[in-house]
């Protein structure tokens, strides 16, 4: 096995972080003394289940003789970051040449990989693909890298590059939005049955919720085109290619997860361990809100602009709209890019049904009931009914045109 093929597979640990934003990102690090662009990023975008390369050479000088490089990756910065510990004889720029080391054995996981050679010159730089697994605990981790040059040419000397931190991005998963973990107040301390909320029995008591693994959920619901493309049926009543899938049983939106479950893990883009699935009561409820404390994501009203519903008891107003679902995406979505968690269709839920309790809880998940749990309300509810807490039972044995249902892609549950 040549080098080269021997950089393809670092793999990275999977670690307990604090998970940052999902966008990829690299910043050059350290104080300057090594030369800027000797190492650098040539190809590819660091993202979780993909591949980037990044290229080690000599920029310090254009007459920079031939080299074996090699590459440092660190989940950590050196105790000593950001200032690096500069030491004479590290320098790329001559023999002797100060320069900066910024990773050592003390920086978290730690690999160096190589050799790989290097032309030397303008000779393009020396690439080290790295091969970023489907784990989605990676999303928002940091690489540190660092890359190295081992002149044999006359007098032998290591000199060092500059440094790189890489912020890990979360994979394009299209139609699927990242919902990174969290920890959130669950249910609604409104008064029972008064206007403008009409809180049950339902949505309390209020109690803290932990959701400690990240999942992605459908940014929209499942439309009849998507469930007619993969099931080869559409039940729905109110018809219309990007309209929600309505009128089907809980066991067919869960045969829907199923299939499609089989269909993106032959395309590889199912991570281990997770699962097309629908989400759990408390997965629908921790994305719905998204970071919001209010009774909807909106803020403390829902307006009949603000969702297709047929009433809204904050301007005591019939909405007008015609009977039946609208077009998924119709209005403003919430802060994590999710639409119509309030109204156009109730969505069917993983959990069977049961009353909460005011304990703390981590990934709630209730079995061994036929009665299941729906949410969000529908084109012929109120406002009350479309609240982020509101929920209701249904049984597996009834279909409504009111009732449709989204994705997750998710840890492997089992109802």
């Amino acid at each position: 096995m040549s080098s080269r093929t021997r950089a393809h597979l670092i793999s990275l640990p999977v670690l307990a972080i604090a998970l940052a934003p999902a966008g990829a990102q690299i910043t050059p690090y350290g104080s300057g003394v090594n030369p800027a662009g000797s190492l650098a990023l040539v190809e590819g975008v660091p993202m979780v289940g993909e591949s980037f390369t990044v290229g080690v050479s000599n920029t310090a000088s254009e007459s920079a003789p031939a080299a074996l490089a090699f590459l440092s990756v660190a989940s950590a910065p050196d105790a000593a970051f950001p200032a690096g510990t500069v030491v004479p004889g590290f320098g790329l720029s001559a023999p002797g040449a100060p320069g900066e080391l910024l990773l050592s054995l003390s920086a978290g996981f730690f690999r160096t990989v190589g050799p790989v050679s290097w032309g030397g010159g303008d000779a393009p730089p020396a690439g080290f693909p790295l091969t970023l697994p489907l784990v989605p605990s990676l999303v928002g981790m940091q690489l540190f890298l660092q890359g190295s040059l081992l002149d044999i040419s006359a007098q032998p000397f290591l000199g060092v590059t500059n440094g790189l931190a890489v912020t890990l991005a979360a994979p394009d998963l299209p139609g699927l939005v990242l919902i990174q973990p969290g920890t959130f107040q669950m249910g609604s301390p409104e008064p029972f049955f008064a206007a403008p909320y009409f809180n049950g029995f339902d949505s309390k008591p209020v109690h803290e919720v932990t959701v400690s693994k990240p999942f992605w959920m459908g940014r929209y619901e499942v439309t009849q085109a998507e469930y007619e493309a993969l099931m080869g049926s559409n039940p729905s009543t109110f018809l219309g290619a990007d309209h929600p899938v309505e009128g089907m049983f809980w066991d067919d939106a869960v045969a829907y997860c199923d299939a499609l479950t089989v269909q993106q893990a032959a395309l590889g883009t199912v991570p281990p361990g997770y699962q097309y699935r629908l989400p759990t009561n408390a997965e629908w409820e921790y994305a719905a809100r998204a970071g919001t404390t209010t009774e909807f994501h909106y803020g403390p009203s829902l307006l009949c602009d603000q969702a297709r519903i047929q009433f809204s008891h904050h301007t005591g107003t019939e909405c007008g709209a015609p009977s039946g679902t609208a077009p998924v995406g119709q209005y403003a979505p919430n802060a994590w890019g999710l639409y119509d968690m309030h109204g156009n269709v109730w969505e069917f839920c993983l959990d069977s049904w049961t009353f909460y309790t005011a304990t703390p809880k981590v990934d709630p998940f209730v079995t061994g009931t036929a009665d299941k749990v729906m949410r969000g309300g529908g084109w012929n509810s109120h406002s009350g009914l479309s609240r982020s807490a509101s929920r209701y039972e249904v049984g597996t044995e009834f279909a409504y045109p009111t009732l449709g249902f989204r994705v997750v892609l998710a840890p492997v549950l089992v109802p």
